[in-house]
C-alpha cells in the first residue's frame, strides 16, 4: 500500500489548514480535554516561504509533529 499523501495525513489527524501567509500556516485541530469530549484549537505555525513552495510534505510533517506536541499539552 502506498504511503498516504500529506493531505490525507493532515485530514486523518483532524487538522484543517485555514490560511497561509507571511510565513505562517494558520490551522485548527481537535483535541480531547477529557474522555468523550472534543474541542477545536486554532493556532499558527511559522514556516519559511521557501519550504512552503518546495517541500509541502516536509511542512506537513512539521505541522503533524507540532500539533501532536500541542495536543499532549492540552490533554495533559
Amino acid at each position: 500500500m502506498d504511503e498516504l499523501s500529506w493531505r490525507a495525513k493532515l485530514a486523518k489527524s483532524n487538522i484543517n489548514i485555514l490560511d497561509i501567509h507571511d510565513g505562517r500556516v494558520f490551522l485548527e485541530f481537535t483535541y480531547h480535554p477529557k474522555a468523550g469530549v472534543f474541542k477545536w484549537c486554532k493556532t499558527y505555525i511559522e514556516v519559511s516561504e521557501e519550504d512552503l513552495d518546495l517541500v509541502p510534505g516536509t511542512v506537513a510533517q512539521d505541522i503533524l509533529d507540532k500539533v501532536l506536541k500541542l495536543r499532549k499539552e492540552l490533554e495533559g
